[in-house]
């Protein structure tokens, strides 16, 4: 069983060519969605509670530790992918330079899964002329903040996001509702609330 689920998540992370969007999709571009996506962070979730595949979850920061119920939902799930050299950790109220991309799983026209934001203009990222986008820690998704409250400089992730902690039941945008959120992403720079007045990054 466990050989079969990390199968379905490695083939699901094999698709991240991103196929262009096309402008005629199918009304049932997202069918069976919730299910789809309840299903794949299950799959996922089983994977981190064993410690198979390098996967772990970590739970939301706004969720108490002493909550009972340890919901697939309460938590993100999180691969790490490179171990940067920081010390110190963002916490709530810090500013953060972040290098990103965000798409869904994969659906009937977006066969790599629906890429809805990333942090730099071209198809690959440059970190050499690249920009990493500058925002509060706590003025993002509940789940994208847990990722980075738990990152140091130069950490590399795939974060996986439950809706829960994401947005939720309702569409956002082009971002259907019940939405897994897939983001790979790397802090490049960490700047302390009320210390670091200068965050620009030339």
């Amino acid at each position: 069983m466990n050989r079969k689920i990390l199968f379905a998540l490695s083939f699901v992370f094999t698709l991240i060519g991103f196929s262009s969007c096309s402008e005629n999709q199918e009304e049932n571009e997202y069918e069976n969605w919730q299910a789809k996506n309840e299903h794949f962070i299950d799959s996922i979730a089983a994977v981190a509670r064993a410690g198979q595949g390098r996967w772990e979850m970590i739970r939301a920061y706004n969720i108490s530790d002493s909550t009972k119920n340890d919901k697939n939902s309460y938590f993100i799930y999180v691969q790490k992918l490179w171990d940067g050299e920081g010390t110190t950790r963002p916490e709530f109220r810090d500013s953060v330079r972040v290098h990103y991309k965000g798409y869904l799983l994969p659906s009937k026209s977006y066969a790599s899964g629906y890429m809805f934001e990333k942090s730099y203009n071209g198809a690959e990222l440059d970190v050499n002329t690249d920009v990493p986008k500058l925002f509060g820690v706590n003025g993002v998704l509940v789940g994208f903040s847990t990722a980075l409250m738990h990152m140091v400089e130069g950490d590399r992730w795939r974060v996986v996001i439950p809706y829960y902690l994401g947005y939720g039941t309702g569409a956002s945008g082009k971002i259907p509702g019940y939405s897994t959120l897939i983001y790979d992403m790397e802090l490049a720079k960490i700047y302390k609330y009320q210390v670091d007045k200068n965050t620009s990054w030339w």
